[in-house]
């Protein structure tokens, strides 16, 4: 596979090395999942003002960027060998809950599905090494799909919220290549 060094400045996002393949996969599904949502799915309130909308969609682009980047082996090995890094990476993702501030999604549900998904992914973390991390990430993650198909959200949010757990409570918390560190 074709890697590349990436520069210092994106080590947090593909780790020290990258395949152009998994970054061209990670800027196209990203690029392609945000107009899609904002597209086919998302429908403005009077009251959103465009900036808000343009930045709730970077937002949404980044999650889903991070959703696909997360799975890569440049970024799951520079998370593996920086356990701290891991967690402040887990605790600022506040991500969902700025873009139902910003987008008008239902702010209280945001902060269930946020909080669900920040514990599971501190619990997954926390199994690093562990023959069960996989399988726990997996039953905390169709849980929380459970949990999101019983809420009333908008399409666009469902979606979006769908991605936001994959991204942080499955594609980051899980070392998916520990044998390769």
């Amino acid at each position: 596979m074709n890697n590349i060094k990436m520069p210092e400045a994106l080590h947090e996002v593909f780790g020290e090395t990258q395949s152009v393949v998994e970054i061209a996969g990670t800027a196209l599904f990203a690029t392609i999942g945000t107009l899609l949502i904002y597209f086919q799915l998302y429908r403005p309130i009077a009251q959103d003002s465009l900036w808000m909308i343009i930045l709730g969609f970077i937002l949404i682009a980044d999650v889903l960027a991070g959703c696909i980047a997360n799975f890569s082996r440049g970024t799951n090995q520079f998370y593996a060998t920086r356990p701290k890094a891991r967690l402040v990476f887990i605790a600022i993702h506040l991500h969902l809950l700025a873009i139902a501030w910003l987008l008008s999604a239902p702010l209280e549900y945001a902060l269930m599905i946020w909080a669900y998904t920040i514990v599971s992914a501190l619990i997954v973390n926390t199994l690093k090494g562990h023959p069960l991390q996989l399988f726990m990430a997996a039953s905390l993650m169709c849980s929380g799909l459970f949990l999101l198909m019983l809420l009333p959200l908008p399409t666009w949010f469902l979606v979006t919220s769908v991605f936001f757990m994959i991204k942080v409570m499955f594609s980051f918390a899980v070392d998916h290549y520990q044998t390769e560190v």
